[in-house]
């Protein structure tokens, strides 16, 4: 019985070694939302986007514009930056999708009432939204967020852990200090709102905030708050040198991708980042967010 005991201990122990020998940070949940361009740069960069995926050893991914491909594209691609379980929400027009280093439990794919819809699935104990909200009307996006709040709110009752993330196409009050200074996006919006008549991003005119409260109102947090310096410079998320020199991160831009925590979450988050510089200025018009949280499950 000793022996066999001796054998089950040493057995286990192997097994835990191989478990956090293939994973690079075991007491961290390292989670990433990427909007890629079409799959980055129209499909011209998708090598270059996953190698760049890879360097990061995310955890979890959450990718939107994943244009008009298959499951198995996905899968393909996720298997380059060591994810061997994915969920795609459609196979036409934009999609998200999620990857991740474990199996992923599928809840929800929603188009109704939705301009791209979303994906809800857990993957390791915790709950995901994966969202890219519409880029043409604040109204539809709260539209759009009421239809998501309406899933979240009752987890979020029962202290579930969630992440909700993706590009929401919002503007947050948290950058209204320097997103203000912005005049030029500001003038932008408006020729924008004012010559196409499904375009209505502003609210009278100005900068539109009504989204972003509207989850910020509920329990979820932003976890780039208390992480992310609250400059232009480290917080705009686009758009991207793509359309200047492909090398330099604009020196002003806006944030509309974000990474949201249930409270259970947020009490774990490390640190938050946007990769501004490098090979993210030729493969996709946004920036990715990063969010590191302590886990030791």
């Amino acid at each position: 019985m000793t022996n066999r005991i001796i054998l089950l201990v040493l057995s286990l122990a192997f097994l835990t070694s191989d478990c956090f020998a293939d994973d690079p940070h075991p007491r961290t949940l390292r989670v990433m939302t990427y909007n890629t361009w079409y799959v980055f740069a129209k499909g011209k960069e998708q090598d270059t986007g996953a190698k760049f995926i890879q360097s990061h050893s995310p955890d979890v991914v959450a990718l939107q514009e994943l244009t008009n491909i298959q499951p198995e594209t996905l899968h393909q691609l996720a298997s380059q930056w060591e994810h061997g379980y994915s969920s795609l929400l459609k196979t036409s027009g934009f999609s998200v999708g999620l990857t991740s280093r474990w199996p992923i439990e599928l809840i929800e794919k929603r188009l109704d009432k939705m301009h791209h819809g979303y994906l809800h699935a857990n993957t390791n104990g915790v709950h995901y939204f994966v969202v890219h909200l519409s880029p043409f009307d604040w109204k539809v996006r709260m539209r759009e967020a009421e239809v998501l709040l309406s899933k979240i709110n009752p987890l979020l009752e029962k202290n579930a852990k969630i992440i909700v993330l993706g590009d929401f196409n919002a503007h947050s009050a948290c950058d209204a200090q320097w997103l203000s200074k912005n005049k030029t996006l500001l003038e932008k919006l408006r020729q924008s709102d004012k010559k196409n008549d499904h375009v209505e991003n502003l609210r009278d005119g100005q900068f539109d905030f009504s989204v972003m409260k509207l989850f910020l109102d509920t329990k979820l947090a932003d976890t780039s708050e208390q992480t992310v310096q609250n400059t232009a410079a480290r917080r705009s998320t686009f758009s991207t040198g793509i359309w200047s020199d492909k090398k330099t991160a604009p020196a002003t831009g806006e944030r509309i991708d974000y990474i949201l925590a249930s409270p259970s979450m947020l009490a774990r988050v490390k640190n938050s980042s946007v990769i501004r510089e490098g090979i993210v200025n030729r493969i996709s018009d946004h920036y990715p967010v990063i969010t590191d949280f302590r886990w030791t499950q």
